[in-house]
């Protein structure tokens, strides 16, 4: 479904997991890669050419948040449901255990990655975790970046989790699909803290009715405050403009 600048998949969860298994079980040598996509992301590709391009070679765009689903009403379309990455990483987590899946974490500060493998083994004790690593802070050296390379390679990993944080983490699933030897690449954002125990989810009835941009509003600090409080106007303006676009269009 084109949503803005961006083709957005309409499909029920259940469809989106399978979906994703198929992906990571697959063995035609190809790399897929998956983004979710919410008022942030949707707005920096909307104004920043980079970020669309790299959106665009994804093979799955998902809506994440509750804005994408109203940004769709406004354009006289229907989401059939909207899919949270942290939601669809336990999900993938815990049909992974039967499908054998092997999950590789990249990103993270330092000690997250152990943290949030140590969680998920406690939840999903048939998990297969082949390796994980939080990079530093700053651009990696062409020999730093070699060696990643090689090590998720030979993990044997299926799924590479990325957390490197919106958009960082889609420009570096582009960058590196053609160059790392694996079947799926999921970028989760905030995933990797949530599950680690770093920073709390928002509740239950916040997820279902979604309102976790809310809770990191107000929870989040300064920094998500300022962002979440200067991205809500821009993404009305940029649904608006899309919306004028296409009745002008018709």
């Amino acid at each position: 479904m084109q949503i803005g600048k961006l083709d957005i998949i309409d499909a029920p969860r259940q469809a989106v997991v399978q979906t994703l298994v198929q992906a990571a079980q697959s063995r035609d040598g190809e790399t897929r890669s998956a983004c979710f996509c919410e008022a942030h992301l949707f707005v920096r590709a909307h104004r920043e050419a980079t970020v669309l391009s790299a959106l665009h070679s994804a093979d799955f765009v998902f809506p994440d948040g509750a804005s994408l689903i109203l940004g769709a009403r406004i354009m006289r379309h229907k989401l059939q449901q909207r899919h949270p990455g942290p939601a669809v990483m336990l999900e993938l987590c815990e049909h992974g255990q039967t499908a054998g899946l092997k999950h590789y974490f990249y990103g993270g500060c330092e000690g997250v990655g152990e943290r949030l493998s140590e969680k998920l083994q406690a939840l999903y004790p048939e998990i297969q975790i082949v390796g994980h690593e939080s990079p530093p802070f700053r651009e990696l050296t062409e020999a730093e970046d070699l060696a990643v390379k090689q090590r998720i390679k030979a993990s044997g990993a299926d799924i590479l989790w990325v957390g490197l944080g919106a958009p960082k983490q889609e420009l570096w699933m582009q960058q590196h699909r053609e160059q790392i030897d694996v079947p799926l690449m999921m970028a989760v954002g905030a995933a990797f803290e949530y599950f680690s125990g770093d920073q709390k989810w928002a509740p239950a009835w916040m997820r279902k009715y979604g309102l976790e941009w809310l809770y990191r509003m107000t929870t989040g600090g300064p920094r998500l405050f300022k962002r979440y409080l200067k991205c809500i106007p821009l993404f009305g303006y940029v649904m608006l403009t899309e919306s004028l676009r296409l009745r002008f269009q018709r």
